[in-house]
Parts: C-alpha cells; sequence; structure tokens
C-alpha cells in the first residue's frame, strides 16, 4: 500500500514539473515568434535591448506591405507576396557573408504601419534599412526600376551612393534605369512614410521598386519565383558592395570595391518639378513607297534628364508606346515610324524627364502617302490567285470541250472510213456474186449445147 502511495506520488510530481516546462516553453516561444516577426513593435524593442549583436553589421530589410495592406496588384501578382520572397532571399544571401547580421520587418503575411517598421530598425541599431517594392503605374505606360532616398543631409549621400550600387546592377540585369529621385511631400519632409520615419530616427534608408508589374518591357524579369529570389540574391549583393563585405562560402571579396563619393548637400534635394528645356523634332526622311519616316529630336532636361520619348502622326490626338531614349549623355538621336497610308502625317513627339514630367515638341506635316501595306498586299496577291485559280478552271472547261470537239471529229472520221471499208467490200461481194452468176450462166450454156448437139447426134444415127 505504502508503496503504490509513493508511486503515485512520483507520477504526479513528474506530471506537475512537466507541465511547467511545457507551460513556459509556450510563453518563450510565444514571445520569441513575436519578437521575430515584428507583430509587435514594443517586444521587438525589448528583444533588441536584450541582444548583443552590435559589434557586427546591422541590416534590416524591409519587404513591403502585408496583411490586407496588398500593395500592388497586377493581373495574378500581388505586391506583398513578391516582396516576401525577394527578402527572404536576399536575407539568406546576406547571411553568408561575414560580420553581418539581418533581419526582417516581417516574415509572415503581417500588416505593419511605416513607423512601427522604423522603430523594429531603430531597436536592433540598424545600420541601413532597405525597403523593398515593385511599382505600378496609372495609365500602365512606365517601365524599368528606380530607387528613392532621403532628400536631406547624411541619409541622401549615403542613399545614393548604395542606391547607384543598386542601379547598376539591375541595369547589368537588363532593366532600364528610372534614377535615383528624392519625393517632398506637402510639408517639405520626405514624401514616403518608410523614408521619413528612418531619418527621423538617423537610420539611412532606400526604398527600391524593382521594375514595374504593370507592363510587357518588365515581365520577364518577375514572373516567376525563381526571378524573384535573384532579385533577393542581387540586392544583397549591392549591399556587400556598399559596405565592402567578403564571403568564403560565395568565394567574393568586396572590400576594395570603391563607392560613389556624394557630397553631404547642405540645403534638401529637391526633386525635378519641371518640364525639359525643350523638344524639337526635324523629318530627316519620308520614303512613299513603305510610308516610313525618318524623325530627328532634340531634347533636353538639365535637371533630371531625358528618359522616355513617344511620338504621333495624328497631330497628338493619340501616341505610341513610350520607347527608351537611346543615349542618357545625348540630347540627339533620331529614329523611324510608320505612317499609315493615305493619311495626312501630323508628326508630334513628346519627351519625358526623369520625374516622367514631358514636353510636347513643334508639329511638322507631311503629305500623305498612297501605298500599300503588307496586309492590302498580301489581300491584293490572294486575290490575284483567286482569279487566275478561277481563270484555270475555265481554261479547264474550254479545253475539256475542245477535247470533245476534236474527239467528234476523229469519230466523224472513223465513221466515215467505215462506211468507205463497208462499201468497197459490199461491191466487192456483188462483183464476186455476178462473176459467179456469169460464170454459172456460162456452163449452162455450155451443157444446154453439148445436149442439143447429142439428141442431135442420136436422131442422125436413127434415121
Amino acid at each position: 500500500m505504502v508503496r503504490s502511495l509513493r508511486m503515485i506520488v512520483r507520477l504526479l510530481t513528474v506530471g506537475i514539473l512537466t507541465g511547467m516546462m511545457i507551460v513556459c516553453d509556450i510563453g518563450f516561444f510565444s514571445k520569441l515568434s513575436s519578437i521575430v516577426s515584428g507583430a509587435d513593435a514594443g517586444k521587438m524593442i525589448v528583444c533588441a535591448a536584450e541582444k548583443d549583436v552590435y559589434d557586427t553589421l546591422q541590416i534590416v530589410i524591409d519587404p513591403g506591405h502585408g496583411g490586407e495592406n496588398l500593395g500592388g496588384e497586377y493581373e495574378d501578382y500581388t505586391e506583398k507576396e513578391m516582396t516576401i520572397v525577394v527578402a527572404e532571399a536576399m536575407k539568406e544571401e546576406l547571411e553568408k557573408y561575414e560580420g553581418v547580421s539581418v533581419y526582417l520587418t516581417r516574415n509572415g503575411d503581417q500588416e505593419l504601419s511605416l513607423e512601427e517598421r522604423c522603430e523594429y530598425a531603430k531597436s536592433v541599431d540598424a545600420d541601413f534599412l532597405f525597403c523593398l517594392h515593385f511599382n505600378l503605374s496609372e495609365h500602365h505606360t512606365l517601365f524599368g526600376a528606380e530607387c528613392w532616398v532621403s532628400a536631406f543631409g547624411e541619409n541622401y549621400s549615403k542613399g545614393y551612393a548604395f542606391a547607384s550600387v543598386e542601379m547598376e546592377l539591375l541595369q547589368e540585369l537588363g532593366l532600364y534605369s528610372r534614377g535615383i529621385k528624392t519625393r517632398l511631400g506637402s510639408k517639405g519632409l520626405d514624401y514616403y512614410g518608410i523614408i521619413r520615419h528612418a531619418t527621423e530616427r538617423d537610420i539611412p534608408c532606400v526604398l527600391i521598386e524593382h521594375c514595374h508589374l504593370d507592363q510587357d518591357n518588365d515581365k520577364p524579369f518577375y514572373d516567376h519565383d525563381d526571378k524573384l529570389k535573384a532579385f533577393g540574391r542581387l540586392d544583397a549583393t549591392a549591399v556587400a558592395k556598399y559596405f565592402n563585405l567578403s564571403s568564403e562560402e560565395l568565394g567574393v571579396d568586396y572590400s576594395d570595391y570603391q563607392n560613389l563619393a556624394v557630397d553631404v548637400p547642405v540645403d534638401l534635394v529637391a526633386p525635378d518639378s519641371t518640364e525639359p528645356e525643350f523638344c524639337n523634332i526635324e523629318v530627316l526622311e519620308q520614303n512613299a513607297d513603305n510610308g516610313q519616316v525618318t524623325v530627328q529630336v532634340s531634347a533636353a532636361d538639365s535637371d533630371s534628364g531625358m528618359l522616355y520619348y513617344a511620338y504621333s502622326y495624328d497631330g497628338g490626338e493619340t501616341f505610341s508606346e513610350l520607347f527608351r531614349w537611346p543615349d542618357r549623355l545625348s540630347d540627339t538621336f533620331h529614329f523611324t515610324m510608320q505612317v499609315p497610308p493615305r493619311v495626312v502625317p501630323r508628326i508630334v513627339v513628346n519627351g519625358y524627364n526623369g520625374y516622367d514630367l514631358y514636353t510636347t515638341s513643334n508639329m511638322v506635316s507631311l503629305p500623305a502617302m498612297d501605298y500599300k501595306t503588307p496586309e492590302e498586299f498580301a489581300a491584293q496577291l490572294a486575290e490575284k490567285e483567286a482569279l487566275e485559280s478561277a481563270s484555270g478552271d475555265v481554261r479547264s472547261i474550254e479545253d475539256r470541250a475542245g477535247d470533245s470537239e476534236a474527239d467528234g471529229r476523229e469519230e466523224s472520221l472513223y465513221d466515215g472510213f467505215l462506211i468507205v471499208v463497208c462499201i468497197v467490200c459490199a461491191l466487192l461481194i456483188l462483183g464476186m456474186a455476178v462473176s459467179m452468176a456469169m460464170i454459172l450462166r456460162g456452163r449452162h450454156r455450155r451443157r444446154r449445147s453439148r445436149r442439143r448437139r447429142r439428141r442431135k447426134r442420136k436422131r442422125d444415127s436413127s434415121s
């Protein structure tokens, strides 16, 4: 009995201790989950204060949007889902470098305010905050990548220096560079909240717009998770170059990489708010045989440079898609456009600067060109072939009719020949019959003559 009671007490003791351990573990892991996810800014701050990680480079990556904040949506793509893929790949790649700690403001589908994201970066004593995004445009016409930086002091110079590395790598990937820009709100502060809150906390911050979701020029760069991960690795490489990191695992050493030297501005760096200074065009050649018109364009913007151009042949009522400005270092270039037939061309060009502001050129009117388009040539050829086919059918009928007549003539000649042969044969038979009758008649006469002579001799002998 006593032994049984002892066994029961031991079991109860073990159970109580196990339960207490489980409760403690649940509390610990719950707290840890909140810290890692960034769902509770207060908890993140407490955790950061407890961590002794300030002897290494502290990098915070902010996957844009999250939760009910979907970000940009286009077709089957949602920005919040894309940014987390890029961010996780960037973190994984950066952690392969020595002397760096990497944090995510969210590692799931959490919704955080911009201030909470920056407060978290401050809590881990971030050396830099990288905010990852994808872009869309109102009319679905813009394409390319761009970086936004603070307009103020060291945050501008540090942001611009990093962004120059980032944009160089994005261009090497094949994306069109829309530049490194600042933007101000109505109060004269940084327009983008993530940059504004980071600047208030003295954290350098760059907002990376990797490309546009709503433009076919950019779609080949993001239409698969592997390509999104490639963005993340590219972003990590830009960070490694900017901070002169090295990685034994990756076999790279950027300790000698020379960053762009950017002076700290005394005043704020205001965005370009004016259109290009001028945009002029001149027609170099007009080919009336195929409707091609070669146009020379001259335009300039001393603040943000030239970015795109679009043309119109109907006086500006409609415009083409946007095209890259061929040479960002040159104000002048020429291109060839196609003008429809039997249309009076009234050619104008819009030249766009780095902030998507445009200036419309002078108008050049040309005489209409009466030529046939490839479609018209194809239709004409098809019509010709149809007529030839119909003519061939008619000739075939005529040939068959001619053959029938020839056959009739041949048949008539054959029939005539047969008739002649038959007549000749009939005449021969008739001739033979007459000859036979005459022969028989001659024989009959000779017989009668012999009988008369015999009767006569017989009468004479009897007398």
